[in-house]
């Protein structure tokens, strides 16, 4: 029975946009759901009510005027407080911080680039500041042709800014002196008015949005249209192609994603607490914005579904007239009060009398390729007779070797269910989808076997000799037919079954036990995968440093490194005054020397043995962790440690993401012993660790080539 059949396919966009929908949406990662709309505004917007007063309408007023926000590779936010000529500093959204000295001119604008440099767009002052920001100080300012309101880090060491008048957008680089070029901005066409306020990359492209004359649009640098919407007050891009557009106080944001040429729209967020301010999108991928009090995060989608909607598919051929379709499977995700049933007609009419008219999906329907040559639609009046069918889960019939979903993720389920229909060549399916004003079903691909199973060929002609007959005994064997289908298809490619890389996923831990191994749940699938097929090889190598490094790089995907203890102990303290016995000798290393002078009473380290320290510190070890580790990484990490170590030792973890603080300098964060690739390394006399950090920082901040050893000081 393998390999009898062949399966229609939909999962392409293209495939779902010539579908039929009513009250059906394409979604930005793929597949369908119901249709959404943005929930109604609890007042005016922000826009509407200071754009009478506001003394510069571009940008619209939020606190006390437009502010920036951005995030720094440590998670520090730092926003600007314009009026007030400061930068306020957090360790992290929501947690309070402390305010650099109000040195700026009306700060706006704010972006961090790739060598940690804080660029400020000084509106005032017509001007970029340059901030070290660790010292806390002005570095540099880059004069402007106009003033500039807004700024985005671009490139290594670059940055694009916009100016207000002339309307310009001016790309800087990190030289000395920088160099500063013009970059074509065209105002949007149709809108006079408008002034640029805000500006952002997209996937590495520009995009701005313009305010003015009681419309804010929002468009790319040739003027080509993006979006229109009064209450837009910032706008933020990621290099994913995501676009978050921040709204009037009160009010949700709307997130859009380039796909194909087109923008396709996803379900709006939460934002309590939004004064109107400014967004970014902070260093885990969560958005983060302005309040009147610390920075927030979003708090999820704020969307209102339809109750219920459908998606016609267009006309599947078999190739073959009086075909008998198989079993349908469809992979989606229906959360709890929503639903999903089938409608299936089928038809040997090569042509179809009063079709369903085209609809295309809600939003964000795609342009497509030759669409006069889509499939015909069914027929609306039998359609309309047609019974709907609920769907079945696929691991409710226990089969082995069941169908694997498409959709990656554990919320996604193949469904199954028959094609109770007379045979035809052509078969048209309906989905019909139910659910909350909350909650969405979704269905990300739909799969029709073609032909279905030939088990009445195996039986006596008298029991298929009438229609009627033959068509319910074929309904009634498919259910047991599946079975039968699924283990000959899992015997046919058994082979598959002892392949880490290619196994189903179900059966890992049925793999993984050949080995001995049982598996973790909080390891990923791929980690999984990756440790079943190295695990003899790791296993002969257990209770060593490469085997305990290796298995750790599995689960974290990044390099720990141990270090034993013993190899650190070095050649003891240096002496300088008495020793402890009460004895008087000279300086000196582990004070092997002659008594001699004393100089002070005082020790630099401490005296002792080789053979003490290796006794100390013998069987011990540490390792080291490059990043942060929450409470379940942790976990698992000490498991690992504790269960691939020898018996007679004991091993710490130390993370070093977040650094040691000494100071202002903060080691592991921007000092390194033996720096990273692509950093320059520490060199004598400028005394530089990473890129911005110095030992020995003067107060207020020293200046390359005046930090002298007894001059600075260290905390």
């Amino acid at each position: 029975m393998h390999g009898d059949r062949d399966v229609a396919l939909l999962v392409h966009e293209d495939q779902w946009a010539r579908c039929a929908h009513d009250r059906t949406v394409l979604l930005p990662d793929g597949g369908v759901g119901l249709d959404w709309a943005m929930p109604p505004s609890p007042r005016p917007s922000r826009w509407d009510e200071d754009h009478e007063r506001c003394a510069d309408p571009t940008p619209p007023c939020a606190g006390p005027c437009a502010a920036g926000i951005a995030h720094d590779r440590w998670g520090r936010t730092w926003t600007t407080r314009p009026l007030d000529g400061t930068i306020e500093v957090g360790h992290r959204p929501g947690a309070p911080g402390a305010s650099c000295p109000g040195a700026l001119r009306h700060p706006t604008g704010i972006a961090i680039d790739a060598r940690d440099r804080v660029l400020v767009a000084e509106t005032v002052g017509r001007a970029v500041a340059v901030l070290d920001p660790w010292a806390g100080r002005v570095i540099r300012r880059v004069p402007m042709p106009g003033a500039p309101v807004d700024l985005v880090a671009h490139g290594t060491d670059g940055a694009l800014v916009l100016t207000r008048a002339p309307h310009r957008l001016i790309s800087i680089d990190g030289g000395s002196p920088p160099c500063v070029r013009r970059v074509p901005l065209s105002r949007p066409h149709g809108y006079p008015d408008v002034a640029p306020a805000r500006v952002t990359l997209v996937a590495g492209r520009p995009v701005v949005l313009w305010h003015g004359g009681g419309d804010a649009v929002i468009a790319e640098t040739t003027g080509r249209e993006i979006l229109v919407d009064r209450a837009a007050s910032d706008i933020e891009g990621t290099p994913g192609g995501l676009l978050v557009v921040a709204r009037g106080t009160g009010e949700p944001f709307r997130r859009l994603r380039g796909t194909g040429g087109a923008w396709v729209e996803d379900q709006p967020l939460a934002a309590s607490g939004y004064d109107g301010g400014a967004v970014t999108v902070g260093p885990r991928g969560r958005i983060v914005y302005t309040t009147a009090g610390p920075p927030r995060s979003t708090q999820g989608s704020s969307a209102r579904y339809a109750r219920s909607g459908s998606v016609t598919t267009y006309r599947l051929d078999a190739g073959e007239y009086r075909t008998r379709w198989g079993r349908v499977f469809i992979d989606a995700c229906l959360p709890t009060g929503t639903g999903l049933t089938v409608r299936v007609l089928t038809s040997d009419e090569d042509d179809v009398e009063d079709p369903l008219q085209p609809s295309p999906p809600g939003r964000g329907a795609p342009r497509l390729r030759a669409a006069e040559a889509t499939p015909p639609l069914p027929s609306a009046s039998a359609l309309a007779d047609a019974e709907s069918r609920p769907v079945v889960a696929r691991g409710a019939q226990g089969a082995l070797g069941a169908v694997e979903p498409l959709a990656e993720g554990g919320d996604w389920v193949t469904y199954e269910t028959g094609v109770d229909a007379q045979p035809g060549r052509y078969l048209w399916l309906r989905i019909e989808l139910t659910g909350t004003a909350r909650t969405s079903p979704r269905v990300r691909a739909l799969r029709v076997e073609r032909p279905g199973h030939a088990l009445l060929d195996s039986l006596p002609r008298l029991f298929s000799s009438d229609d009627a007959h033959a068509d319910f005994l074929h309904r009634y064997l498919t259910p047991a037919e599946g079975i039968l289908h699924d283990l000959d298809t899992a015997a046919a490619e058994r082979r598959t079954l002892i392949d880490a890389a290619a196994a189903p996923r179900e059966v890992l831990p049925w793999l993984a036990s050949f080995a001995g191994i049982v598996l973790d749940r909080r390891w990923s699938e791929e980690a999984q995968r990756t440790l079943i097929a190295k695990a003899y090889a790791l296993y002969a190598r257990r209770g060593t440093i490469g085997m305990l490094e290796s298995i750790l790089y599995l689960y974290l995907g990044r390099t720990a490194r141990i270090v034993e203890r013993w190899r650190l102990r070095g050649l003891g303290g240096a002496i300088l005054g008495l020793e402890p016995e009460g004895r008087l000798r000279s300086p000196t290393v582990v004070g092997t020397a002659v008594d001699a002078g004393m100089l002070g009473h005082f020790a630099v380290g401490g005296a002792s043995e080789a053979s003490t320290a290796y006794t100390a510190l013998a069987h011990r070890f540490v390792v080291l962790v490059p990043g942060c580790l929450d409470a379940e990484q942790r976990e698992v990490v000490e498991q690992l440690i504790e269960a691939h170590k020898p018996s007679h030792t004991l091993g710490d973890v130390c993370e070093v993401g977040a650094g040691m603080p000494v100071g202002r300098l903060r080691l592991g964060m921007t000092a390194y012993v033996a720096p990273p690739a692509g950093h320059p390394q520490a060199t004598t006399g400028q005394v530089r660790l990473g890129l911005d950090a110095r030992v020995g920082l003067r107060d207020p901040a020293p200046r390359i080539g005046e930090t002298h050893l007894g001059e600075a000081r260290l905390g």
